[in-house]
């Protein structure tokens, strides 16, 4: 170890204290830069616990609310014929086959439009 550091034998008393101070600055740096990562990262995590419970709380009421709109919908809106579900399925296939970016159209459909499309 005496070899390492033998440089500083040989050195004036000044440089020998500029290095003292200087080694003195970078260790008083580093540990200002690791306190304050550490302060700033607490104040982050404690931030994000806050914003996670903030959202937790709002999907909560959000899915609370989704329930009872569906409750009251169903209520109020009486039930499809066979004849309204076959139309509807029909506008969505449409729809889908005409849309693709907005409505993918699954494999089992696309194949079941071609098929009736080149009966027809």
């Amino acid at each position: 170890m005496s070899s390492r550091f033998a440089f500083i034998r040989n050195l004036s008393r000044e440089q020998r204290r500029l290095w003292a101070v200087g080694a003195g600055i970078f260790a008083v740096g580093t540990s200002f830069k690791f306190a304050y990562f550490q302060f700033s990262r607490g104040l982050m995590l404690e931030d994000m616990d806050a914003r996670h419970l903030r959202a937790k709380a709002h999907l909560d009421e959000s899915r609370d609310f989704a329930q009872w709109a569906e409750k009251d919908r169903n209520k109020r809106a009486p039930e499809l014929t066979d004849a309204q579900r076959r139309q509807l399925q029909q506008y969505l296939q449409l729809m889908a086959e005409h849309n693709r970016e907005v409505h993918p159209v699954p494999p089992t459909l696309r194949t079941n439009s071609v098929a009736k499309n080149n009966i027809d």
